[in-house]
């Protein structure tokens, strides 16, 4: 059995307040609070930072024992999901950013962008296998709310 994957996905703090009264929309678009989509994988606390941008994002550290892995549903646009299959990371982000993702990735990618079916079906979503080594990360950046990324820990 290998170790678990130890990889830290970041996320735009998208919830906004006004008194006692507070909304954000990614809840609202994936139907769950995302520490409730990842908590079981979850290897530490949660913990806010700047991005690039200086808009803040929240750090999920997740250790991935093989065979497991979480998907976060994007609606029409896919989703985003990571899974640990024996040692090798496997990334699945909507078709449209297959592209990007493996520039980014480099020589880590092992396999893919490979086209299969979102599990919700929100249309057609790409699967990559990374290696990652410890600093390996990929951000795509969102401009003024921060960005989404994963880097391996």
């Amino acid at each position: 059995m290998t170790a678990p994957l130890r990889v830290n996905v970041t996320l735009p703090v998208t919830r906004l307040g006004v008194g006692p009264f507070s909304f954000d929309p990614l809840e609202q678009l994936i139907g769950a609070r995302v520490t409730d989509l990842l908590g079981p994988l979850l290897a530490g606390p949660v913990v806010r930072r700047a991005s690039a941008s200086g808009a803040a994002v929240e750090v999920y550290p997740l250790a991935l024992p093989d065979g497991e892995g979480a998907t976060i549903p994007l609606g029409q646009w896919g989703e985003l999901g990571f899974r640990n299959d024996a040692g090798t990371l496997v990334l699945t982000v909507p078709w449209a950013m297959a592209p990007w993702l493996r520039e980014r990735l480099g020589d880590a990618r092992v396999r893919g962008p490979e086209p299969v079916a979102a599990l919700e079906g929100g249309g057609r979503v790409a699967q990559v296998w990374v290696r990652p080594r410890p600093g390996t990360r990929a951000t795509l950046p969102l401009g003024a709310i921060g960005e989404c990324g994963l880097e391996a820990a």
